[in-house]
């Protein structure tokens, strides 16, 4: 029954997205070819359309770029998105590129997400094998750009008049190195609460009201354990970027900084950040509402909250067999709301011709453009990077209507915080993740665990 429920909850959004590209792109009369395609791990076949050609208008849609037919080019685009949602999704992105701009050809390829990362510095180092647009995580771009992989888009940028007040201001300067851009940005998502109204209701708390700030999340987490026996919050304890991920929302919050202002040294062991640690060591450690367990309680119906990023909005509801809800984030009394701001950006690489290169950008910009966008964050469940996006009443209706889960996502960016654009953010994060363990651990106080984080990452910053 899972399964087959599933299967109808993809077919319904691959036609969807269909309906909603071809409808934003002015296409009244798309041919499509059936195919039935086998999914992975399920004992199921599924049979979806997919677009073979496509009659469009000539002229664009507001918010979208004046396209010119006459570039041409082939051109190889790396990604990660192998879920099937998303790859029809950028199936259908490029045929209708293609569509209107007919001398463009566009090849995907899939590369599973970490597998990407080496497989782009192992075409560097071979000189070869690079593709020519690919999809890249934000924090990369300082290293990758000063390394000479990506190609400076500013004088198309401005050829084309893209700007920054097109995009909200964060995701717009992670593309920037030494005052140019590199890429545009594509995609974002944010994290907020989920929460179990099942657990809520058993546990005698008002199901539609969610935690506000860090003293009701203690007593709700108590009280939950008290009555059911479940656990108050699931944390991700597993260390490495999920573990930086998720602190850095409780550090922001209680008004701590990961690193300076101008991001050459630590700070994210000042007194705010050990008030941040201290918070959630006692949630393990003296309150004992939060476990050291593999992630995936909540989906289980094991915990009553957990920190999440947009695109559970869905998965979540496929998933779980109990009502979900969704807020933004708790924080302390006296510090300030605040959430991760995660994403990427499309880059096109310093090897690519001239050629190619122009073929690239008009690819790129079309897809950053404000209509193929709203569709592409409508079917995707990721969030907008653009503030026309945002504020379209069409996409924002579509929130409130059809993914009311969505709200608190979208509402969040307000105060989103991104990662540090620093060269050597991996290791950082990793350093940082691996002393906020030892205290969840109870091997170093809060205090201790964020000295030594800080006296490793400091070298990394000089």
């Amino acid at each position: 029954m899972k399964n087959s429920r599933s299967v109808i909850w993809y077919i319904v959004s691959v036609l969807l997205i269909a309906a909603t590209l071809l409808s934003a792109c002015g296409s009244p009369t798309p041919q499509v070819v059936v195919q039935t395609v086998e999914v992975p791990g399920e004992k199921v076949v599924e049979t979806v359309e997919v677009i073979k050609e496509v009659v469009v208008t000539p002229e664009p849609l507001p918010g979208e770029p004046k396209l010119n037919p006459e570039v041409s080019g082939e051109i190889e685009m790396w990604h990660f998105w192998a879920s099937p949602v998303r790859r029809n999704a950028i199936r259908r992105v490029i045929a209708l590129c293609e569509s209107k701009l007919p001398n463009i050809k566009v090849k995907e390829t899939v590369k599973p997400w970490g597998d990407i990362w080496t497989a782009n510095i192992a075409a560097v180092a071979a000189g070869s094998g690079m593709p020519d647009v690919i999809v890249s995580d934000r924090p990369t771009l300082p290293k990758d750009a000063a390394d000479g992989i990506y190609m400076s888009l500013q004088k198309y940028a401005e050829r084309d008049g893209v700007t920054r007040d097109m995009f909200y201001g964060w995701a717009w300067d992670q593309t920037v190195y030494n005052g140019e851009i590199y890429g545009l940005p594509h995609e974002t998502d944010v994290s907020v609460l989920f929460w179990n109204k099942n657990l809520f209701r058993a546990a005698g708390l008002d199901p539609n009201r969610p935690p506000r700030n860090w003293d009701e999340l203690l007593r709700y987490a108590k009280q939950i354990k008290e009555k059911t026996g479940k656990w108050g919050i699931e944390l991700f304890t597993q260390g490495g970027e999920g573990t930086t991920w998720q602190t850095q929302v409780y550090f922001w919050g209680a008004g701590a900084e990961f690193l300076n202002a101008n991001n050459t040294a630590p700070a994210f062991n000042s007194p705010q950040g050990v008030r941040a640690l201290q918070f959630l060591v006692d949630l393990v450690q003296k309150d004992k509402v939060a476990p050291i367990a593999p992630w995936g309680l909540f989906g289980r119906g094991e915990a009553a909250m957990v920190m999440d990023g947009s695109w559970m909005t869905q998965f979540f509801p496929q998933q779980v067999n109990f009502e979900l809800g969704s807020a933004p984030f708790p924080y302390p009394t006296g510090g300030r709301p605040a959430t991760n701001m995660g994403g990427e950006q499309i880059f096109i690489f310093q090897n690519a011709d001239a050629a190619t290169a122009k073929a690239a950008w008009d690819f790129i910009n079309w897809f950053s453009s404000t209509p193929v966008q709203v569709e592409w964050d409508r079917g995707t469940g990721f969030l907008p990077v653009r503030r026309s996006v945002a504020n379209d009443p069409a996409y924002r209706a579509w929130v409130s209507n059809a993914r009311p889960l969505m709200r608190p996502f979208v509402d969040s960016m307000a105060f989103a915080r991104p990662r540090p654009p620093v060269a050597r953010y991996p290791q950082i994060s990793d350093i940082f993740a691996k002393y906020v363990q030892e205290a969840l651990l109870g091997r170093l106080s809060p205090k201790d665990a964020l000295e030594r984080a800080a006296q490793e990452v400091a070298p990394l910053l000089r």
